[in-house]
Parts: C-alpha cells; structure tokens; sequence
C-alpha cells in the first residue's frame, strides 16, 4: 500500500537548490511505496521558479510540486507555519516533513524518519544533529543558546524544522498560536509525543547559508517567545528573590549601625542607599514585566490556520502524469 507524504520546504530565491532536492528526493525514492507531495513556499522571492525545467522519470515516487506563492517574506519560521496550513487539510496525505531545501537536510535521512515514524506512528519525528558541519564560532553561539534556552525555559532544546509529523498532528498545530514563531518549540509546548533521530548536516547543493550572528539570534529569540509565560514566571522569581536580598541587607545594615559599634562612618549610608536603589529597580522590572504579560493576554493571538490565508498570493501546482502549471489563485478577500 502506497504511503502519501508532503514535504513542505520553504523557499527564497534558491531554485536551483530546490530543484536539485527535487531530483535527489525522486532518485532516492522511485521504485518504493512511497508517494510524495512536495509543497515548496516561495517566502517572497525575487526570482521565479520554472517548474518546467525539473525533468523527472515517469516512474517517479514525485506525484506533485505546489509553489505557494506569498504575498511578502514572513521569514523561514512563518513560511514553514503557511506551508503546514496549506496541507493540514489534505485528507490523502499521511504525514507532513518538513525540511530545508539547500541541501543541510539529506534526502537520505527521509526514509531513517519514515522508519521511526512506523515504529512509532502517533509520534511527531524529529532529526537531532548527531554531527554539525558550522564554523567554531557558530557551534560555540549555538550551544550559548541552547543553554540559555535551558536555563530561562527549564527544558532543552536539541531539534530544528527536519521532521515528520503525522496528520493529526499537523491539524493541531496549526491551531497553536506558537508554530507562527517557532516550530520546534511549538511541538515541545503541544505537548505531542516525539521520537528523536540522529542525523547528519549535508552540504549545501548550491550558494551559501543565510544563517548568520544576526539570524541566529532572532532564531533564538522565536524558540524563547514560544515559552513568553514560562520566562516570566522565572524572571519574576528571579527579581523576588534579588528584591528579598536587598530588604534583608538594607535590614543588616540598620542592625549594624545602630545596635553595634561595627559600622564605618558613612558605609551604613551608602550601603543601604545603593540597595534601596536595587529594590526600586526591581520593582519595577517586577510592575513591568507584570504590565506587558497581562496585556499580551488581552491581545487576539494568531491562529494560523485561520491567518495564513491573507498571506498566500497564488498556488500553482505540477503534476507528473499531466505536467503542466496549473495556477490556482488564492487571495485574501
């Protein structure tokens, strides 16, 4: 019995990349019972993508290619999240991965996914890099960030976007406000189970890697807004306790100076006046986390599900037995 999957693949400006992933997908696979969708989100490209140039076998495992064109670049995160709302209504579809398509997530290690996925066919599969290929510095910025993702959310944080996940649990997450910011940190909060498998980082098939300092970072801050409640729990923790410091020193102090002969003249003063001011700072820090939590909670959250739509400008689809682009226009109203 033939299995249907969607591959969802962001896309920006990187054609020939995505081209290439088309064929090495429908080498690797052709001859399987494996039947693939793929769903590539032109994430407000420059360039246009000719779907007629990718030549592919009759017998190829590729059944479809769907451009979803958007109407301006959300960012990698954000396209993923149109690219699973685009799908989660595909009742022949049996699972949804998502990858990237420069080449850093092998084809290879679809079918290792495939495999955990029948072993375990409730549970979301993840690809854990066993082995990175980065630069020193870009390793060292990565595990800073793991670390501090540890330390402010108290969980940890070992996956990116490769991975599968079943139908079920494509239509639940594309009901959480949190996939528009991070998908690896939106199946950690939905709480579905994932089964992790270790892979290796391929090499680009063409260009250089946008990821950079700068990317990582905003990367960083997406996985973290996806935990906003969590963080501030532990910052308003955090700022009790430095609050509770002060008033115990400030309270030393006073002790010191007028029921000892200990004190220095004017250490008592200056002392306590840096703590005061300690306090007054946390407090507020503590009024101003608290303000703009509660007012985050007052504000509609983003379904995406329900707001991807606006976003989408046009779909096109090719199919192998009949190829051809066949536009199919998908405005906001």
């Amino acid at each position: 019995m033939s299995r249907h999957i969607a591959i969802v693949t962001p896309v920006l400006d990187d054609w020939d990349s995505f081209a290439q992933l088309v064929v090495k997908i429908s080498d690797r696979f052709s001859g399987t019972d494996l039947v693939v969708h793929l769903v590539a989100v032109d994430d407000g490209s420059m360039k246009c993508c000719d779907l007629e140039t990718i030549a592919l076998p009759p017998e190829s495992c590729i059944a479809s290619v769907e451009i979803v064109r958007l109407a301006l670049n959300l960012g990698h995160q954000r396209a993923i999240a149109v690219g699973l709302c685009a799908t989660a209504d595909r009742s022949e579809f049996d699972a949804v991965i998502v990858m990237d398509c420069d080449g850093e997530d092998r084809p290879i290690d679809i079918g290792d996914l495939i495999a955990a996925s029948e072993r375990h066919p409730t549970h979301v599969v993840v690809a854990r890099r066993s082995k990175r290929s980065e630069t020193p510095a870009f390793r060292l910025m990565y595990r800073a960030y793991k670390l501090l993702f540890h330390l402010l959310v108290g969980r940890t944080i070992d996956f990116g976007n490769f991975s599968l996940i079943p139908m079920p649990a494509v239509q639940r997450l594309v009901h959480m406000p949190e996939l528009w910011n991070n998908l690896a940190a939106a199946i950690m909060r939905s709480r579905l189970r994932y089964e992790s498998v270790p892979t290796i980082r391929g090499s680009r098939y063409a260009g250089r890697s946008r990821m950079n300092f700068v990317s990582l970072i905003v990367h960083g801050l997406s996985a973290m807004s996806v935990y906003t409640d969590m963080i501030f729990v532990r910052i308003l923790i955090a700022a009790g306790v430095v609050a509770g410091l002060s008033i115990v020193g400030m309270v030393g102090i006073a002790i010191i100076r007028f029921a000892t002969d200990l004190a220095i003249p004017g250490w008592a003063t200056m002392v306590g006046g840096d703590l005061l001011i300690v306090l007054l700072q946390t407090v507020v820090i503590i009024v101003a986390t608290s303000l703009m939590m509660l007012a985050g909670r007052s504000s509609r959250p983003i379904i995406p599900v329900i707001d991807a739509q606006p976003f989408i400008a046009e779909r096109a689809m090719w199919r192998l037995d009949r190829p051809s682009v066949e536009p199919a226009v998908a405005r906001a109203s």
